[in-house]
């Protein structure tokens, strides 16, 4: 009996907890799916982001089709996160898709998601949304986050060089920021100048007091003259969020990132003037300063003296490499180019070039170097100036050789033999030689070096010709700047067809294995189509799957193309 006992009460304790396990156990059977649609705010602005969010309530395994309206705006960044709530015995799952969108153009929109969930459609609410125009002081004066191109002229001559800074205004604490596009402006050459002096202060616009950065600089060098516009760039910003275990000290936080645009600018490019033009102008626009330092004035025959001379203003000096352009009779000069000093001063381009010409006298007594001119154009003056190192007297001291004399006391002449050949070989020990004059020799090598030459030419061609594919940049650029996964595949399409004259739509694919130059290219091609037949390029991250393949492959067939 007491046995029966004991196993009742082991059945009755393992049904209690039994019944406790299901009451624990969340219903998500009994749960109705939801779908939903946010975003920070229905007024937006070009040039400045928002979030738009997806919110997937008790619906696992659901997939997002398409977002209605996307098409007016750049998807600049996007993440997603779970959880699940448990109140009274029931669970509640959530996943929320985050979207960081960017307003591509002025109007009212409608934006909603399409859900496909257990073999069925659903829809979320509709959002209508207000983007206005975001450019003006008005704007900059309503925002809290916004860049600013600074230029330090918008009207130039050919030739002069225009500093352009990328100035951060903020209300915002923020942990980094950067470029999101590669800043290139078709036309004009751009260098970053990678200074360590860059701004950071207090500044206010509008009556708000913003932490100013100046991000960074670049000289602007256009190729040629006219109308230039330097477009907008996507700007990545990362706010600071306070939150966390930190609390209000600080040693836990989080950032989230923001994407506005900055200003763009328009330029006008001048060509110099024609009239009062000098024969030998140095193609030098800007200030030119001249500073020369002879390191001597008297010196013995056979010794040599230094012209030290620094080059500096606010003009273009990468052309100029040579600073004795008159004769100097009596000297042989030898220019060396010691080092290139570039820098911002007062948003103004400065440049430093340091030069020592090596003076050798060819005979003795006193010889006069006359002044050294460099011709420049003055944008201040619009005229031609003339910048001056002065002349010098150079005394030459010592004894020139003089040719050994006969015994009546006049020079004789030295006779000299030249030996044109010396053989000390037998007839017959079985070597041939050939006797040549040194002019042939010479010819032959002067040949040969210009075939080397021509056939570098010609390499260097037929690189730059590949590398400088107008149409082929103008597709890639497209590529990476495109959301929808089919236009991305469509512009691929344009590009394997002008680059090798198949087609990825008409073609089968052991017609592009067997066609393309590159096995790799082929597989790697063969791959995409595959994806694209997949259902996978469903997905809503599928066209930065492809952006990230083309961006790979782009490389090979820049290479290997037709």
């Amino acid at each position: 009996m007491g046995n029966i006992a004991g196993k009742k009460r082991i059945i009755l304790t393992g049904l209690a907890l039994l019944i406790t396990l299901l009451l624990c156990v969340p219903a998500y059977a009994a749960q109705v799916p939801s779908f939903r649609l946010d975003m920070d705010s229905l007024n937006l602005s070009t040039g400045v982001s928002s979030t738009l969010v997806i919110t997937l309530e008790n619906a696992q395994g659901a997939q997002i089709k398409i977002i209605e309206g996307i098409e007016n705006f750049d998807l600049m960044s996007q993440s997603s996160s779970s959880s699940t709530s448990i109140i009274n015995g029931a669970a509640t799952s959530q996943n929320t898709f985050y979207y960081t969108i960017m307003p591509t153009t002025v109007g009212q929109f409608t934006l909603k998601a399409t859900i496909e969930y257990n073999g069925r459609t659903y829809e979320t609410n509709e959002l209508y949304v207000m983007v206005s125009d975001g450019s003006g002081s008005n704007y900059e004066s309503a925002q809290d986050l916004f860049v600013k191109t600074a230029l330090s002229h918008t009207e130039a001559y050919l030739g002069e060089k225009i500093v352009m800074t990328y100035v951060l205004y903020t209300r915002y604490n923020i942990e980094g920021y950067g470029f999101s596009d590669s800043v290139y402006v078709d036309g004009m050459i751009i260098k970053d100048m990678q200074s360590n002096q860059l701004k950071a202060e207090y500044a206010y616009v509008g009556g708000e007091r913003y932490a100013m950065y100046e991000v960074i600089q670049y000289t602007i060098d256009p190729l040629q003259s006219g109308e230039y516009t330097i477009p907008s760039f996507n700007f990545r910003v990362d706010v600071l969020i306070d939150g966390g275990m930190g609390g209000g000290f600080g040693f836990f936080h989080s950032s989230t990132p923001m994407y506005i645009q900055t200003e763009s600018k328009g330029v006008t490019i001048k060509p110099l003037p024609s009239a009062g033009k000098p024969p030998d102008f140095s193609g030098i626009v800007g200030e030119l300063r001249l500073d020369g330092n002879f390191s001597r004035e008297n010196i013995n025959y056979g010794e040599s003296f230094v012209l030290n001379v620094m080059a500096s203003g606010t003009c273009n000096l990468d052309g100029f490499n040579k600073i004795v352009n008159v004769e100097t009779p009596g000297f042989s000069a030898y220019e060396t180019q010691k080092n290139t000093t570039e820098s911002i001063e007062n948003e103004k381009y400065h440049v430093q070039k340091v030069f020592d010409v090596i003076f050798v006298p060819e005979r003795t007594g006193v010889i006069s170097i006359p002044p050294i001119p460099v011709s420049y154009f003055s944008p201040v003056t619009e005229k031609y100036e003339v910048a001056e190192i002065q002349g010098v007297s150079i005394e030459v001291l010592g004894d020139m050789p003089h040719p050994a004399s006969s015994g009546n006391g006049q020079s004789s002449a030295i006779e000299t033999m030249r030996i044109e050949q010396v053989n000390y070989m037998m007839a017959d020990d079985g070597y041939f030689s050939i006797q040549m004059k040194k002019e042939a020799v010479y010819g032959i090598l002067i040949g040969l070096a210009v075939l080397l030459v021509l056939l570098i030419v010609l390499s260097w061609l037929r690189t730059s010709k590949k590398t400088q594919d107008a149409t082929l940049k103008s597709l890639y650029k497209k590529i990476m700047s495109a959301d929808d996964i089919n236009e991305i595949f469509d512009l691929l399409s344009a590009v394997i067809k002008h680059c090798f004259r198949l087609s990825l739509k008409a073609c089968s694919k052991n017609t592009i294995q067997s066609s393309l130059p590159d096995a790799a290219l082929a597989a790697q091609l063969t791959e995409i189509m595959d994806y694209m037949e997949s259902t996978k390029s469903c997905e809503p991250k599928g066209h930065l799957y492809l952006k990230d393949k083309i961006k790979s492959i782009y490389p090979v067939i820049v290479s290997t193309r037709i």
